[in-house]
Order: structure tokens, then sequence, then C-alpha cells
């Protein structure tokens, strides 16, 4: 009997040991646990408005005189004397070179000379035309002896004119052997120097009438409506670091630059732009623009734009910020123009975009 029980109670502790191992494999069921509520971001927003912008207009130009003149040579010589140097001012009749020639000398004395023997033949036809011609008057000559006197004392003009149109071409010839400025300025280039010989043409310098200063600059054929003659802007240059000058549109051009498409603009300088400018020098011009209408929102709004002008930004509908994407134009400093995607009373994020995906919470400030 005892060994009965004692086999009836090791089989019982067998089978719970066996059940418990199987218990212990098998999944064990849980309650569902409560979804986490997120939390709102904050962030500050800004309405959508139908407003304007004004926008700034900066393009790239460079200083150049009022008016810009090319100094050739007009008569073939050596350049015996070049008095000045590139960046050198210049008054007005000053003599800027001096051109030698043995050929114009001589051909200025010869002329002279030739000048001197008709002024002495034209004086003999002269007194022989009035002899003739008293003669003829008391018929002791015949027709034909007067009007061969008179055609010798034609002829003898003819060649006196004809000798002083040499003289005076000659002399002019020396005088175009000195090269004087034709106006006050800046010389910009030389292209000779002293000892050198040049011909007619040959380009001597170039001189630059700096007593008002002007910017040339291009602009693109979309910017054409933008610009217009005495719109005001600022020329800045890192030449003179700080310094803003005032200008004003001149001219705008017309007909593009075949090479470039470019049309090219010109603004007038201060006078006293002069005492701190000098041609050739680059800058840029900002120009303030007339206000353009429209749907307007902040530029801080704007997460990312492409060339095409279409930017993403994050809106906030029901109280979630929601990723759009909207085609935009131009921009001022501060706002930009919403061409499509928006309306006026929607609200744009301007500030936290960087903690937001697409249905993040959000509570809003300005």
């Amino acid at each position: 009997m005892g060994k009965k029980n004692f086999f009836r109670s090791a089989t019982l502790l067998l089978a719970l040991l066996i059940t418990g191992a199987l218990c212990s494999g098998c999944p064990q069921k849980t309650a569902p646990a409560q979804k986490a509520v997120e939390k709102p971001v904050a962030v500050k927003t800004a309405p959508v408005v139908a407003g304007a912008i004004t926008p700034a207009l900066t393009i790239t130009g460079t200083v150049t005189g009022e008016k810009e003149v090319e100094l050739n040579a007009r008569t073939q010589g050596t350049v015996t004397a070049f008095n000045v140097r590139a960046g050198d001012r210049v008054r007005a009749g000053q003599v800027l070179a001096v051109l030698e020639s043995e050929n114009q000398r001589l051909t200025v004395a010869k002329a002279q000379e030739q000048v001197n023997n008709a002024r002495i033949n034209l004086e003999k036809a002269r007194l022989a035309f009035a002899r003739a011609d008293a003669l003829y008057q008391e018929e002791a000559i015949a027709q034909a002896e007067w009007e061969n006197a008179r055609f010798m004392l034609e002829s003898a003009e003819t060649a006196y004119n004809a000798a002083r149109a040499d003289l005076q071409l000659a002399e002019k010839t020396v005088r175009d052997a000195t090269i004087t400025a034709p106006c006050s300025g800046s010389v910009v280039e030389t292209f000779v120097a002293a000892g050198q010989t040049v011909f007619p043409g040959t380009k001597l310098l170039t001189l630059v009438d700096d007593t008002r200063l002007k910017v040339k600059a291009t602009i693109a054929a979309p910017q054409l409506r933008l610009v217009f003659p005495e719109q005001r802007g600022t020329f800045t240059t890192p030449a003179c670091p700080g310094k803003a000058f005032p200008c004003t549109v001149k001219t705008v051009g017309s007909v593009a630059n075949p090479a470039n498409r470019a049309f090219t603009i010109e603004l007038l300088l201060p006078a006293t732009a002069r005492q701190s400018l000098k041609p050739g020098i680059f800058g840029y011009v900002r120009l303030q623009t007339a206000p353009i209408k429209g749907t307007v929102i902040p530029r801080a709004a704007i997460i990312t734009q492409d060339e095409t002008g279409t930017a993403t930004i994050f809106t906030v509908k029901k109280g979630k910020a929601r990723v759009q994407k909207i085609k935009t134009g131009q921009s001022d400093a501060r706002n930009i123009l919403v061409l499509e995607g928006l309306k006026p009373g929607e609200r744009v994020v301007v500030f936290g975009q960087n903690l937001l995906q697409d249905g993040t919470p959000v509570t809003e400030g300005e």
C-alpha cells in the first residue's frame, strides 16, 4: 500500500511539472496599451494677406565718364613727346603728344614757296592786264591781245588760290602733329610711347570726360518693365566700403545687344562722386521699383524654392501643420508674392518649421 501511494504521488508530480513547462512556453495575453498622445509643437505663424511688395532690383555696373573720346593720329610721324600716363587728369586744349616729321616741314616750306611765286606771278598778270585794258580802251591793241591778257590774269589767280590751298593743307598736317585734349578729363589708357612711328588712324590714347560720372549697366529683357528714366537708386562698390552714392536713371536702351540679348542703362552720379570714384570702378546698382500688388506672405515662410518659383511651406489647418507647394513671384526684403496655392486668410508657419512634419499638431503664436 505504501509503494502504491508513492508511485501515485510521483506520477502526479511529474504531470504537474510537464504541465508547468508547457504553460511557460505559451504566449501570455496582456491588456492593450493606451496610445501615446503627441505633444503639440509651438510655432509662429503669419496670415496670408492681400498686399503689395516693393522689390529692389540689384544689378552690376561700371563707372564711366559723361563721354569717352578715343584720340587717333591724323598724320604720319614719329612720336617725339608723349606727355601723359593712364590716370592723369588733363584740361581742355592741353598738349598730350607731339609727332615730328621732316617730310611735314619740307612740305610746308615748299608750299610756302609756291604761294610766294604764285603771288609774284599774280601781281605781274594784274599789271599786264591793266596795261592791256587801257590800250584796248584806246583801241591801241586788238581784242585778241586783251583777251589773252585777261586769260593770263585768270590763270594766275587760279594758280595762286591753288597754292594757298596746298599751304593750308600742309599747315593742317603740321597742326595735326600736335595732339591736344578736346575736353577736360582723365586719361584712361595709352597705346603708344615716345619714339614710336605712327600712321593716320593709329590709336594714341583714350580720354574720358569725368567732370560728371555715370554708371553703365545691363539688364535682361524681363527687367525692362522695372526700370524707367528718372528712377532713383544707389551705387555701392568695394572700392569705397561703407559708402552709398545716389544715382538716377538717365537712359534705358531700346535695342538689345545681339551678343547677350541684354539692354544697356545709364545712371547719373552726383558731381561730388568724382571725389571718390574713378572711371572703370566696378560696383552694384540697387533700384527701388514700383509696388506690385497681390497675395503676400513673409519670406520667412519659405522652406525651399527652386528656379521656377515653386516653393514649399507649412500651413496650419485644424491645429495641424500641413506641407504645401505654392508658386511664388517677386519679393522684397520682407515679403514674397504668391501666384498660386494660397488665399488671403490662411496662415503659414514662419518659425519652427524644422520641428515639423506633415500632420504635426501645433500651437500658434505670432
